[in-house]
Formats: C-alpha cells, sequence, structure tokens
C-alpha cells in the first residue's frame, strides 16, 4: 500500500463543529458548489425518464415529516444546510437529496426506466471490532466521486462521528465516538412503504450512543425501502435485512458476517429477491474465500483493506468486474480510525482519519493527529 500526502487527505475531509444546525450550516458553506453540482447532475439523469422529477420532488415531500419525528439529528443538519443561505442549497434540494436513493431504486425498478436497479453494488464485512466495505456505483452518476468526502464531526459534548459520504446526502458509511459503525448494502424485494429514508436512518444510527440504541432506533422507525446493515462495536456485530415490514437481525459475538446484495438470512424476504444478480453471488463468494484465509487468526484492518481492493469485490471494469468501486473504506473500533481509499486515487493507497475529540479540534476544525497518512 502507497501513503497519501496529508494535504491531499485534507482535501477530501470537511471538520464540523457545533449543533446540528452550526453543522449543517458549515457544510453547506465549505461544499456548497460540489452539493450544487451533484444535484444537477441527478436532476439531468432524471429528467430523461418522463415524470421522474415530479415523483422526486413529491418523495421529499412525503419524506419530511418523518425525518422531522424520527430523526432530529439528521433534520437539523439538513435544516441547517437547507437555510444557510448558499446559491443552489436550499430545503427543497437538501430534502431531495435526502431521498435520492429511494428515487434511484424506484427508477431503477422501472422496466421502461434508462436507469437500471442497483443490484450490483457493495461488499461489506463486519466482526466484532472492525467493519468496511466497499461503495460501488455508476459513476456518472456521482461525478466519478470527485466530490466524495469524509466528515469529521464533533458537537460540543465531544460526540463525535467520521463519515463519508457524496455531499448533500446525509451519510452513507460510517462510525461514531461511541465505537459503533455503520455499513449499508442494497437488496430489494420490490416492497416500499412511507417512513425516513436510507440516508436519513444511517445518519441517525451514527448519531446514538450504542449498538442496541442504534439497533432499536432502526427497528421502531418507519422506513422507505430494503436495506441491508450491517452494524458492529468493539465485542459484537449485528446484520439486518429489513425492508418496511421486516426487521430481521442476527448479532455474533464472535465470529464474521460478509453481506453484498442478495438476500440470505429472511427466508419470507429471500422469496421476493428482486436484487439478486450474478455479480452479488460472485463477490459474496470471492469475499468469504478472502476472509476464510485467516482461518485462525484475527482479521486486521490492513488484511481487511487488501481484501477490499482484491478483485472482484473490487470493480474497475477489469479482472471480470463491472460498475466502478467509487470508495473501499474500513473503520477499526478499537482506535476509532478509518481508512479509505477514493477513485482517482491511486491503487493500493489509503487515507487515515482518526476520530476528532475535544483535545483534538484545533483552530480549523481538526489537529493534525486527526488525518495522517497510512502506509498498510
Amino acid at each position: 500500500w502507497l501513503p497519501i500526502s496529508n494535504c491531499f487527505s485534507q482535501e477530501r475531509l470537511v471538520a464540523l463543529y457545533g449543533n446540528g444546525s452550526t453543522r449543517g450550516a458549515a457544510f453547506a458553506g465549505a461544499r456548497g458548489t460540489s452539493i450544487q453540482k451533484l444535484f444537477l447532475a441527478k436532476q439531468s439523469a432524471y429528467s430523461k425518464t418522463a415524470g421522474s422529477l415530479e415523483k422526486w420532488s413529491s418523495m421529499a415531500k412525503d419524506a419530511e415529516p418523518y425525518i422531522r419525528k424520527y430523526a432530529p439529528v439528521a433534520w437539523e443538519e439538513i435544516k441547517g444546510a437547507g437555510e444557510a443561505g448558499i446559491e443552489g442549497v436550499n430545503m427543497d434540494v437538501m430534502l431531495m437529496l435526502a431521498v435520492e436513493y429511494e428515487m434511484y431504486v424506484e427508477v431503477g425498478s422501472d422496466a421502461q426506466s434508462s436507469f437500471r436497479p442497483p443490484a450490483d453494488k457493495c461488499t461489506g464485512y463486519g466482526a466484532p471490532g472492525l467493519s468496511g466495505q466497499n461503495n460501488d456505483e455508476a459513476p456518472n452518476l456521482y461525478l466519478d466521486a470527485a466530490e466524495d468526502v469524509v466528515l469529521s464531526i464533533l458537537d460540543p459534548d465531544g460526540h463525535g462521528a467520521l463519515i463519508y459520504t457524496h455531499p448533500g446526502w446525509p451519510a452513507y458509511m460510517g462510525m461514531n465516538s461511541h465505537g459503533v459503525s455503520v455499513l449499508w448494502q442494497y437488496i430489494d424485494t420490490g416492497e416500499r412503504g412511507a417512513g425516513v429514508p436510507t440516508n436519513v436512518l444511517i445518519r441517525e444510527m451514527l448519531a446514538q450512543a450504542s449498538l442496541d440504541s442504534a439497533i432499536q432506533f432502526l427497528g421502531h422507525t418507519p422506513r422507505m425501502i430494503p436495506n441491508n446493515f450491517i452494524l458492529t462495536d468493539t465485542s459484537r456485530v449485528v446484520n439486518v435485512e429489513l425492508s418496511s415490514s421486516h426487521f430481521t437481525p442476527l448479532s455474533l459475538s464472535q465470529g464474521f458476517v460478509v453481506h453484498t446484495n442478495h438476500l440470505l438470512f429472511d427466508q419470507a424476504m429471500q422469496d421476493q429477491d428482486i436484487g439478486n444478480e450474478q455479480t452479488s453471488v460472485q463477490r459474496y463468494k470471492a469475499m468469504r474465500a478472502l476472509v476464510r484465509h485467516h482461518d485462525g487468526s484475527r482479521v486486521q484492518a490492513e488484511d481487511l483493506q487488501s481484501m477490499l481492493a482484491t478483485h472482484p469485490v473490487f470493480r474497475d471494469g477489469r479482472a471480470g468486474t463491472d460498475n466502478d468501486t467509487l470508495a473501499s473504506m474500513v473503520f477499526d473500533l478499537h482506535s476509532l480510525s478509518m481508512g479509505i481509499w477514493f477513485k482517482g486515487d491511486a491503487y493500493r493507497s489509503a487515507r487515515r482519519y482518526a476520530m476528532p475529540t475535544l483535545q483534538t479540534w484545533g483552530a480549523h476544525g481538526s489537529s493534525d493527529e486527526a488525518h495522517q497518512n497510512i502506509h498498510v
């Protein structure tokens, strides 16, 4: 693995301190141009399918009361960004980006659409104390990940988080200072419902003080579409296959979980699986095989980063892969650190970020301790 210089690591880091509204406004100020560019790219893509822009706006309006009621941390950040007065970034834009994944799944599931369903995206691994995954998406829909960031979040009480996301989406994957990480993989049974959108669920789970409270939040919150989540702390890993009506957790204190994009544990959902693409099975078997090489020894963060960079788990159009890995990340819950590779970085290079604390927070939002080079 190759080191990445500290200046380039800082370019991807957005440090946000304060209450939710303050953090949201600061994010809009720091990445307003990125939010606008990504929104316009999505708007252009959906405009090619009749009725899609109207549907997208309607989905955002329908989700707003659920976000306000069930996800107060995410809501304050969304509201702070939407009301910050940044050109091209308003409440309509922020709410539409909050439900954009649901929109993509819905439009992609329509046989008449030019989009294809995202059934071949993302491979995740979780074990007590360690988790990681690749985020695989169509690069043209996300500006080749050139705008993707890591959010380094700290509130006045010292609660922190490190979150990977596209600017404007509340959260994709991340970990918090309580030692809880959240990963996310696409699954689909076709079930749809009213509720809180996926990326808001993730952000709110990362605001919880324990794995149990994150699971409780997820189980008691109305959900719009099916998803798989892998939640981890230092003692357990919990995999949850869910939809609007299903909630199926698998909790392990030993061993590991690998999940891609087909149903594994909920047999009723499995019978309705419409996202069971061949690449999902291929990546699942490949990741399981990579993990088996470590039978009898503990998988370290460096090992997991290497597994995620191995074809066909890693996807770049070569070695029989399709689509693209936009980011590859590992969360070490013992050291509260994150290693991440972004599309465009040198292959098998990584950036490392440490959890922000009140002690390390500096005049510019984070100290040198919060973002360091790694060579793994």
